[in-house]
């Protein structure tokens, strides 16, 4: 069939776009024209192709997660994120128009939004939107090309859930029809998936401790805290606490500096931890820092609490074998009716506070010091009250009711305190004794009251805060040794004047002595010829005419007649004693003394007249003991 062209040129000449609908509308019209047509000519057939575009909009597909969105670092209960951390999603998406992609983290399954790019160019600029809103939304990463792998993040806060549900999708900004694939996925295995979970930072509101406290004893330290997280258990907390303000290793719960304690043990609430204080430590205020972690390394936002405690002071100490009485041997006094100086004391104050205090100042500043006969007790010679007694009790120091009657001389050593954690002093004592000092050696003659005692030190220390010690008697007693001494207060024996052949008629005449040493006191006696030429070292040549032999001379305790028995006569050769009984000296300043009476006869022999002179020579003796 032929159509004409002149008639139909639209039919003919028409190209481009064509719709079904501009379709259908021209083959009604080519039919009408045919039918009417027809009825007049005849219809030549077409010698010409004629031709149709066609147009098609192909819609944009959504980009497909080729691996599924997982936790970078997973977030689970037995490893939760800190608050203050990051979340970080991955995942790879694949878009079949090659274009780049967005990774979408949201809180809920409510279906996102794709936004559109302002044109082909700006593909990649305009992220989606989590549905319900940016509040739905934890993360959005910027854009990737397809196949490539992305990253989404956020940080976590306080204000975050315990256990926290994500969703995501992979979008893209198409910008005639942007379109995010149609279900959301939450991970690819069990460790890494949805939700995830936040470790709130434990909470920490009070720090205390329990001092003051003595050295070498346990202080603990306390702590009003808790933790928020509860989910499948609440979390378990510790308490570190440091010598200063410079953090902790929250991981080993260790203090970057300066460490005290640490809770060995978790609590739930509360948590607690003691340090056993060094045994040798100043008083004095220490600080302390207290910071609370939880058992996933997160620290408390408290951090730290500063609560100082205080080491008490306590009273020094001394041992027994810390004290030695004039290095463990025997006193011998050698000086009559006067002190013997240079005996020595060496004793060592202990301080648990330390030897040295925390100005670097003596901790031990003073001390007492008794040395007696063990007759005495430390309750009679202690040191605090005036019961000094040159006859048993020396009493003497620093410290306490000081006396000034016994010249006690003692030196802190400058070597035995050799810093802060050393607690010992060394002292160094020099004193003398006086004659009277009670014997206690177990001589003949010395009482059982004495030879059954010895003599003994005690030592208190006082410390710069006025604690003292007690009074402790030194470990090794010593003897002191009798010690018998007289000194003749009369330096002449005068006989007056008598005729050849007659004699004193009593023991008129007397010599004095004085007990000067510590014991009962008898008396001894020696003599010499008299003569006119006689000087010391020049004996009288013996002469029946000028010389009056020692035996003429008799002495006695009482004036006895010279001729009686009781006198006893006086030898050159033997030491010839007098039974003074002199009860031992018990002052240092009268003596007891004892007398002695002399008489003479003169031998009818004796023809030269004039003035005779001898000497007589006078040994102390022990008395026996119940003479004393």
């Amino acid at each position: 069939m032929m159509y004409n062209q002149k008639e139909f040129p639209q039919l003919m000449q028409t190209a481009g776009k064509i719709t079904i609908l501009t379709a259908l509308t021209g083959v009604a019209v080519f039919v009408v024209a045919f039918l009417f047509n027809a009825g007049v000519t005849q219809v030549q057939q077409a010698t010409a192709t004629s031709t149709a575009s066609t147009t098609l909009t192909v819609l944009n597909t959504p980009p497909a997660f080729t691996l599924n969105a997982y936790e970078v670092t997973e977030s689970s209960t037995t490893t939760p994120t800190n608050s203050g951390s990051v979340v970080t999603w991955r995942g790879i998406g694949t878009d079949s128009n090659n274009a780049p992609y967005f990774l979408l983290i949201c809180k809920t399954t409510a279906t996102p939004t794709a936004n559109a790019a302002s044109g082909i160019n700006n593909l990649g600029t305009a992220p989606p939107a989590c549905g319900g809103g940016i509040g739905n939304r934890w993360a959005v990463s910027a854009a990737a090309s397809s196949g490539v792998a992305v990253t989404a993040a956020t940080t976590t806060t306080e204000a975050f859930a315990e256990s926290n549900a994500w969703y995501a999708w992979v979008c893209d900004d198409d910008p005639f029809n942007p379109r995010c694939n149609t279900t959301p996925v939450q991970g690819f295995s069990a460790t890494n998936s949805s939700p995830f979970y936040v470790n709130h930072r434990p909470v920490f509101t009070n720090f205390s401790n329990n001092g003051p406290r003595d050295p070498g004893t346990a202080i603990t330290f306390y702590s009003t805290s808790s933790d928020p997280d509860s989910v499948t258990a609440q979390d378990r907390i510790y308490l570190v606490v440091c010598q200063t303000n410079g953090g902790i290793n929250p991981v080993t719960r260790a203090c970057n500096t300066g460490g005290l304690a640490s809770s060995t043990s978790f609590a739930l609430d509360n948590a607690t931890t003691s340090y056993m204080l060094a045994s040798i430590l100043r008083d004095d205020t220490y600080p302390a820092y207290g910071y609370i972690v939880d058992q996933h390394a997160h620290t408390a936002t408290a951090n730290p609490r500063n609560q100082n405690f205080t080491v008490n002071n306590v009273a020094p100490t001394l041992l027994s074998g810390d004290i030695s009485l004039n290095g463990g041997s025997n006193i011998i006094l050698t000086v009559p009716g006067d002190e013997t100086t240079g005996y020595t004391l060496d004793f060592t104050v202990r301080d648990a506070n330390s030897c040295r205090n925390a100005t670097n100042n003596p901790e031990i500043i003073n001390y007492r010091v008794a040395i007696y006969r063990s007759s005495n007790s430390t309750t009679t010679c202690n040191g605090l009250n005036a019961t000094y007694d040159a006859n048993d009790c020396y009493v003497g120091g620093s410290g306490g009711a000081a006396t000034t009657q016994w010249n006690l001389s003692c030196t802190a050593s400058t070597t035995s305190c050799t810093g802060p954690t050393d607690d010992t002093q060394l002292y160094n004592c020099s004193f003398p004794l006086w004659f009277i000092a009670d014997p206690t050696d177990a001589g003949p003659n010395t009482p059982a009251a004495y030879s059954t005692t010895d003599w003994r030190a005690a030592v208190m220390g006082f410390d710069d805060d006025g604690a003292t010690s007690q009074l402790i008697v030194g470990g090794s007693p010593v003897e002191l040794i009798s010690f018998t001494a007289l000194d003749l207060i009369t330096a002449q024996i005068p006989y007056g004047s008598l005729e050849p052949g007659e004699n004193t008629g009593t023991l008129s005449a007397s010599t004095t002595v004085e007990s000067v040493g510590n014991t009962g006191l008898d008396q001894q006696v020696t003599g010499e010829s008299m003569c006119q030429s006689y000087t010391v070292g020049n004996e009288c040549e013996p002469s029946a005419t000028s010389t009056i032999a020692e035996i003429n001379q008799k002495f006695s305790s009482s004036s006895v007649g010279y001729s009686l028995a009781s006198a006893v006569t006086l030898s050159s050769t033997t030491n010839k004693e007098v039974e003074l009984n002199v009860n031992k000296s018990i002052s240092t300043t009268t003596p007891f003394d004892g007398t002695t009476y002399w008489g003479i006869g003169v031998p009818g022999s004796i023809t030269y007249s004039g003035v005779y002179q001898g000497l007589n020579s006078f040994i102390a003796r022990t008395a026996e003991a119940l003479d004393w």
